[in-house]
């Protein structure tokens, strides 16, 4: 039986070619299974329950194998949590196993512990955690549950004090080089002639500040090719949420009006935001984590990093495992990137939307990232040091006051 989930799940992967996957709509089914389990009194009678039909288009009871847990944005956001819910679909259609998804109801911790253990509660053996807001669910619930399993994406178990914990044998962590993602976008967008550049991060968390970062940097080494007068320059700014907001709206609406070309919305749902903006002032967006051509014909393209591939190859090791984590993975960290096929842009049919930049010159840039050719030496809490104009939305906004 191992042996015939391997083969069919090496098939799988091969369609998705590695960890550069495409993420489509997701197409639902009915996954789950009939369970029964003693109520666990750590659970809040109020804790969160599946999401419903409306949502995601499961039918949810409890009893299942797989729990996605993920954050405030809702669980069909067309990037991280979609794409992660995308890996768990493709294997669930070929492994036969059965999956269930779950919503924070708030941003604040508890409320991410609350969610995992309503997942405990409702028999899940292998929870899958979106995001590092669950770094300090998962650090403090892995031991008190050791034979429960945790996959946790972006992120590694951390304490109440925020510091780094030992990670236990039923945790495996999944980490990205997202400043590789965001190197590609902003070095092709400087390719594809666009001078001015915009910036909208969620939280100012690991992975959005490696986008960030590696955008920068990419802009910059494609902006030391041009000529001496062309002027390149980026607006920077943490908005601090997810999800779509007002203020989001106003100042991308603020900077496509001063001229402003194109901004790299990075986080949940903002873009929805950034968007409305795009429409009204003709701006156009780069989107993140999955494929995000689908949602407009702004995008010029996606900042990709493969979570649906490696959530497929992470649940097959699983499973074949007997149920649990190998030694490779279990109590370690593993980063993906350009090297592990991980990282890349979209080029399927019409998601490949620039006009001047070609294919084969991205496909040489992605391939000196993957050689190691060109290094971005990131430190995520520093910005990196270059020549274009970086303009800091905090500090305009210090200034205005």
């Amino acid at each position: 039986m191992k042996k015939k989930i391997i083969m069919l799940i090496t098939m799988l992967i091969f369609m998705v070619s590695a960890c550069s996957a495409r993420t489509a709509p997701a197409e639902e089914a009915d996954h789950t299974q009939q369970g029964e389990q003693e109520a666990d009194e750590n659970v809040p009678s109020d804790a969160p329950a599946p999401e419903n039909e409306e949502n995601s288009g499961e039918n949810r009871k409890s009893g299942v194998r797989i729990a996605l847990v993920t954050d405030v944005s809702s669980v069909m956001d067309s990037g991280f949590n979609q794409a992660a819910l995308k890996g768990i679909q493709t294997y669930s259609d070929g492994a036969g196993v059965f999956y269930s998804s779950y919503s924070t109801q708030t941003d604040a911790p508890e409320a991410y512990r609350d969610t995992v253990l309503a997942a405990i509660q409702d028999n899940a053996e292998l929870i899958v955690c979106v995001g590092s807001h669950f770094e300090q669910a998962v650090g403090e619930l892995q031991d008190d549950y050791e034979d429960i399993y945790f996959l946790l994406l972006d992120g590694v178990p951390r304490d109440s004090a925020d510091e780094e914990v030992t990670i236990a044998p039923n945790v495996h962590c999944m980490t990205y080089r997202e400043e590789e993602a965001g190197y590609l976008v902003g070095y092709m967008a400087v390719v594809e002639g666009y001078r001015k550049f915009g910036f909208i991060g969620g939280e100012p968390l690991p992975a959005v500040k490696g986008y960030g970062h590696g955008y920068l940097q990419g802009i910059d080494d494609a902006a030391a090719l041009l000529e001496d007068d062309e002027e390149v320059s980026v607006e920077y700014w943490y908005a601090d949420t997810f999800s779509p907001d007002k203020h989001v709206e106003e100042v991308s609406a603020e900077w496509y009006q001063t001229g402003t070309e194109i901004i790299f919305a990075c986080g949940g749902s903002l873009y929805q935001s950034v968007l409305l903006s795009a429409e009204e002032y003709d701006g156009k967006l780069i989107g993140v984590d999955a494929d995000q051509s689908g949602i407009s014909e702004r995008f010029l393209t996606s900042a990709t990093k493969g979570i649906d591939a490696s959530v497929i190859v992470a649940l097959d090791e699983f499973f074949a495992s007997g149920k649990k984590w190998p030694d490779k993975l279990g109590g370690q960290a593993v980063s993906y990137g350009a090297k592990e096929k991980c990282v890349s842009l979209p080029v399927q049919g019409t998601a490949w939307r620039f006009q001047t930049a070609t294919t084969n010159e991205y496909l040489q840039l992605l391939t000196r990232l993957r050689s190691g050719d060109i290094q971005i030496p990131i430190d995520k809490d520093t910005p990196p040091r270059i020549a274009i104009e970086v303009i800091y939305y905090e500090q305009q906004e210090e200034e205005d006051s």
